[in-house]
């Protein structure tokens, strides 16, 4: 277990080992921290771990921040050139700050992004931290309102669950005179329906073998009459036929006298031994091949597949802007975000209240699909109102729109 002391600075905390939850409320409280420091019209010289104390329950001062000079890793690059301290370069110092917090290592002065250090962290949160540090003090956010934001909720879902809620101890019941117990009624295993059925399928059989006797006897009783052998000669012409393709009884039929009643009764299969000619025209028909162009089709059928397969594009959608509130006149920074946001798509200001003259839009960054950053040059002329800005792709399609406020 870890003991705070009244205050400790950042440096040593940062040596003591933490939970990703208490990081992450480390990270909140720095951001409310700066942004009540710009609320009141301050700044800080130098932001570092060395001139950061923190208290019990992870309360932060920031008061020794506002002396000292720049630490190389920490500072922002335009004071590292002898610039004056901004809210920029503060944004820049603590956003080195948290960089190095929930990665457990400082960025130093060329900070890769922290969503390969530290893979863990939601991408959206990694993104807000990288904001912080870019090089160009136009492109850092005007306030850390959006990372406080994303780290309280990141807390919510990296907490360790709870421990189980006791089951509450109920009294037991009272004690009753035992009651016999009955046992279950088993399902009843009688064979009389088996010997039913087996009855009646004996029945069914006997019935069925009498009408199969009766049935014979109806047949060989008409077994007298000269039909039947008919019907045993018709059948034998079928066999001779069967057999037409031995012919070397021919020469066999030319030494015995019998053969010639063989011949005699021939004649009626002969016309047989010419239909199996006619099996050869039929095979004939080698225009059969027509059917060959079939592999036309096939080629027909290779461009389906490769038309097939379409590139499905997220739609873009817009959720929050930051900040919600500028003054004109002078250069803002905004931040839009949401998802499926792509880098063809244009910031684009509408008329909510007033027609916008005097906003130019002079610059605008492609983050990843959840954040785009503008830049925005405020004319004196702007009349102070409540304006739409949305993103819009080359076909005149646009996002949902959200209200940005101007004011003097």
């Amino acid at each position: 277990m870890v003991f705070f002391v009244p205050q400790m600075r950042l440096d040593a905390w940062l040596k003591q080992p933490h939970s990703p939850v208490e990081r992450l409320r480390l990270v909140e409280r720095l951001a409310q921290a700066l942004n009540a420091v710009h609320d009141r019209g301050e700044t800080l010289a130098s932001i570092a771990p060395e001139r950061v104390e923190v208290g019990a329950d992870l309360k932060v001062n920031l008061a020794p921040s506002a002396r000292g000079r720049p630490e190389p890793g920490y500072a922002a690059p335009e004071r590292l050139d002898g610039g004056t301290p901004t809210t920029a370069a503060d944004i820049y110092s603590l956003g080195a700050v948290c960089w190095e917090i929930l990665s457990g290592r400082p960025c130093g002065e060329a900070p890769k992004p922290l969503a390969d250090v530290a893979p863990e962290l939601p991408r959206e949160l990694a993104n807000s931290v990288m904001g912080c540090l870019e090089r160009g003090a136009e492109w850092r956010p005007k306030d850390l309102t959006y990372l406080a934001q994303l780290a309280a909720a990141q807390q919510k879902v990296s907490a360790p669950p709870g421990p189980a809620p006791r089951a509450a101890r109920t009294a037991p019941p009272p004690r009753s005179s035992p009651q016999p117990r009955i046992a279950p009624r088993r399902p009843s295993r009688s064979m009389r329906p088996l010997f039913v059925a087996a009855v009646l399928l004996i029945a069914a059989a006997a019935s069925s073998y009498f009408w199969l006797r009766h049935q014979e006897a109806a047949t060989s009783s008409a077994g007298a009459v000269a039909p039947p052998p008919a019907v045993a000669v018709a059948a034998t012409p079928e066999p001779v036929a069967a057999v037409t393709p031995t012919p070397e009884p021919a020469p066999l039929a030319s030494t015995p006298t019998p053969a010639a009643v063989v011949v005699s009764a021939s004649p009626t299969p002969a016309p047989r031994a010419v239909a199996t000619a006619k099996p050869e025209p039929l095979a004939t028909p080698a225009p059969t091949p027509p059917p060959t162009p079939t592999p036309a089709p096939s080629v027909a059928e290779t461009p389906t597949p490769r038309a097939a397969p379409a590139a499905l594009v997220e739609p873009a959608l817009l959720s929050t802007l930051s900040p919600l509130s500028v003054r004109r006149p002078g250069r803002v920074l905004l931040d839009l975000r949401g998802t499926g946001l792509r880098s063809d798509l244009r910031v684009s200001i509408l008329p909510l209240k007033e027609v916008p003259r005097g906003i130019t839009v002079i610059r605008q960054k492609w983050t990843s699909a959840n954040l785009v950053s503008v830049l925005l040059e405020l004319d004196a002329s702007v009349a102070p109102a409540a304006y739409g800005i949305a993103l819009e792709d080359a076909s005149g399609n646009r996002t949902n729109p959200l209200s940005l406020t101007i004011t003097k």
